[in-house]
């Protein structure tokens, strides 16, 4: 175990989770603000954020304390990864309520969540690409119990998904990025069939349904970094920020009239990318009005 100290910059923010009308969890975060110090060393124990049984997470939920996770003789691929934020996904509270146990079987106590950033504290024997004081991001391969609601997390550096946090967001920001951004990217450059490769994208039009929100908002810059024409579908409120931030190539507010009735050439999208899926039924006969012959959605 290395102990070091390191000067870093820190400020602390609290961030509320809703389940409904509930708050589940309250959260103290620190993020790079101002003059503290960091150390490096690995406590025993951490607290952490658990459930031993299914249900509502106002009920289920606990603050404890538990061993901190230690890297053993095998982990030379690992990394522990001292989390300083962690997104709050829907499969989390779905987890937590039972609604994937069939599919997601969970150790008790289980430590929810998939989405982290925070810095290396320690780094496996085999590690190449990380070294202690990293600022990284990223998600859990899969959710398995041993997530980031935690002090620190354990993640392998090969088959976890970790990388590098880019000097330009927070922490905050990068806690809250890769399952949705992932959700997006598979989406449309997998099941969607736009190319990995935007020169065969450059004459695809895409429209995304839901063009603000978490998934949405990503679907946006991953379809026009892939070089397709994107048309969003949001509310006006959002119109500034999914035409100037996120560059959409044309905006369609939903609240104006059914989105059925706002489009005007049949036939017009390769791919509809629908990241809200509330009404599947609707949102399917509008592309069956709007989808180029052998278009996807």
């Amino acid at each position: 175990m290395t102990s070091a100290k390191k000067t870093v910059t820190t400020t602390t923010t609290t961030k509320t989770v809703h389940d409904g009308s509930k708050t589940i969890i309250t959260k103290t975060v620190t993020t790079n603000t101002s003059l503290t110090t960091f150390d490096y060393s690995v406590p025993d124990t951490m607290k952490a954020v658990t459930f031993s049984s299914y249900g509502s997470s106002a009920d289920v939920l606990e603050h404890v304390e538990l061993p901190t996770p230690k890297l053993a003789d095998d982990d030379t691929l690992s990394v522990i990864i001292k989390v300083v934020s962690a997104g709050v996904n829907p499969v989390d509270y779905k987890i937590v309520k039972g609604y994937l146990s069939a599919y997601l079987p969970m150790p008790v106590p289980a430590i929810p969540g998939a989405d982290y950033s925070g810095i290396i504290v320690q780094v496996g024997s085999s590690v190449t690409l990380f070294n202690v004081g990293d600022k990284v991001y990223g998600k859990t391969a899969k959710p398995n119990g041993y997530g980031p609601y935690a002090e620190y997390i354990k993640v392998n550096s090969q088959t976890d998904l970790v990388t590098h946090m880019p000097a330009s967001i927070s922490f905050n920001e990068a806690g809250g990025i890769s399952l949705a951004a992932l959700t997006a990217y598979v989406g449309l450059a997998t099941y969607d069939g736009l190319n990995k490769d935007a020169y065969y994208n450059k004459d695809k039009k895409v429209l995304v349904i839901g063009a603000s929100g978490g998934v949405g908002m990503w679907a946006v810059q991953i379809a026009k970094r892939l070089g397709a024409s994107v048309t969003a579908v949001a509310s006006s409120r959002n119109k500034d920020f999914v035409l100037n931030t996120l560059k959409a190539d044309a905006f369609i507010d939903y609240t104006q009239a059914p989105l059925a009735e706002q489009f005007t050439t049949a036939d017009e999208f390769d791919v509809i990318y629908d990241s809200i899926g509330a009404d599947i039924t609707s949102n399917w006969d509008l592309a069956q009005l709007i989808l180029k012959p052998g278009g996807l959605f």
